[in-house]
């Protein structure tokens, strides 16, 4: 999880290198970069959910094996949710950043259409960003305003960047799918431990009643010994009191 952290942060920087770049090739050179670290990232990713998903299921196998106490099911159990919840919490830093840059494209595109119409409204500046056929939008844009030859390095632009906002959405919605089902994850695995600790504290429950029945029967046996051992001598000195007064009526 360390690696994605640090190729996390390495997006970022790659994002911010095409956000700026001022011309083509620049942006061209860190946005193939930046997807061949968001590629490696996602992989890894992926590797990681399904460990996850391994050591969760070995979690629910653990339940009905003998060999495992309840304690350490619950140790296991906790362990896995532990990580679990910090992948989570990897995966929502992840796409933040990733909404937060496909915001800034957007920002930057409606920037470079204002510039090329002044008189676009709001909607009109919105509905172009978000068509896909974005580049011939600004291009014309452009052209009506006497600028023709900015239209074909504005053209370019726009659809890199276009094409930037449809990569980072795709990220972003497989980002959230795989964060609901850590999430599930998560929520089992707590489910789990808290069947688990349920069993535990009925054990302990019943221990401790079994303790107290235990040291009752013990208070019990000790009361009857005592009672047997009176009723014993009692009949031994009925028998001596017998014994006697027949053995001095018969003199």
């Amino acid at each position: 999880m360390s690696q994605v952290d640090q190729n996390i942060s390495e997006i970022r920087s790659l994002h911010e290198r095409a956000l700026v770049a001022t011309n083509e090739p620049r942006h061209k050179e860190a946005a193939l970069e930046r997807d061949e670290k968001v590629a490696a990232t996602n992989s890894m990713i992926s590797e990681i959910k399904e460990n996850l998903r391994e050591t969760a299921d070995a979690c629910k196998r653990s339940k009905h094996d003998p060999s495992v106490t309840k304690s350490q099911m619950t140790a296991r159990g906790g362990r896995q949710q532990a990580l679990a919840k910090k992948f989570a919490d990897q995966l929502q830093r992840y796409r933040q950043m990733e909404y937060e840059y496909s915001q800034r494209n957007r920002e930057r595109l409606e920037r470079q259409y204002r510039i090329a119409r002044p008189d676009a409204t709001e909607e009109e500046v919105r509905d172009a960003v978000a068509n896909d056929q974005a580049g011939k939008v600004f291009s014309q844009a452009v052209m009506s305003s006497n600028r023709l030859g900015d239209a074909r390095r504005v053209l370019l632009d726009v659809e890199e960047r276009q094409a930037d906002i449809r990569k980072i959405e795709k990220t972003i919605n497989e980002l959230a799918q795989m964060f609901i089902e850590v999430s599930e994850m998560v929520n089992q695995q707590q489910e789990i431990i808290d069947s688990i600790e349920t069993a535990v504290e009925e054990t302990h429950v019943n221990v401790v009643q079994a303790r107290k029945e235990v040291k009752e029967a013990t208070v019990l046996r000790k009361k009857t010994r005592k009672t047997m051992w009176c009723i014993i001598i009692f009949l031994i000195i009925v028998v001596i009191v017998v014994g006697l007064v027949l053995y001095f009526k018969l003199r």
